[in-house]
């Protein structure tokens, strides 16, 4: 995918490595305030993606390159995580939705965020579950524990419906 909002915040390459998962945020914000956001050296942050309520995707990063979406390990309830690991954003793809931690995700933007993980997961070799998709409250309890809800389901609905995007069934 040609990069829409291309973010200057990220490290060309991966360090050695490869990603094998993907974080799923929110923005805390519109998809027009985190483009600016993200195109601005200023912030210092980027993810690889964002989605909006109504479905529409930007990108930021190349999949290729480390984008700057997941910040540091803090009280981590992800089993998958390496254990030597102090910032996971070289082994992981960031995806952000659009709006808070207390919004309703509509059908618009939960079809293409599962859209964009089953295609991710097709490009990385990587088979979509809870150990391969996670929120970022998986990595960081203490700082991000509502991101990308407060309600922890909706990992799950995105997993199921990437999984009958890839193969048919959940």
């Amino acid at each position: 995918m040609a990069l829409t909002h291309p973010s200057p915040n990220h490290r060309k390459g991966r360090s050695g490595q490869r990603p094998f998962a993907i974080v799923v945020h929110i923005m805390e914000g519109s998809l027009k305030g985190t483009d600016s956001w993200f195109m601005s050296s200023y912030s210092g942050v980027s993810a690889h993606y964002g989605v909006g309520r109504n479905g529409t995707i930007h990108s930021y990063v190349d999949e290729k390159n480390t984008a700057f979406h997941a910040g540091i390990v803090n009280k981590p309830s992800w089993k998958n995580i390496p254990a030597d690991i102090v910032n996971p954003n070289a082994v992981t793809i960031g995806i952000e939705h659009e709006g808070t931690s207390k919004s309703d995700w509509t059908k618009s933007m939960k079809e293409a965020s599962a859209s964009l993980i089953a295609d991710i997961c097709k490009r990385w070799n990587i088979t979509p579950s809870r150990d391969t998709v996670i929120g970022h409250y998986e990595i960081d309890k203490i700082r991000r524990p509502n991101c990308p809800a407060v309600n922890k389901n909706i990992i799950d609905e995105l997993v199921a419906m990437a999984r009958i995007k890839m193969y048919g069934v959940s």
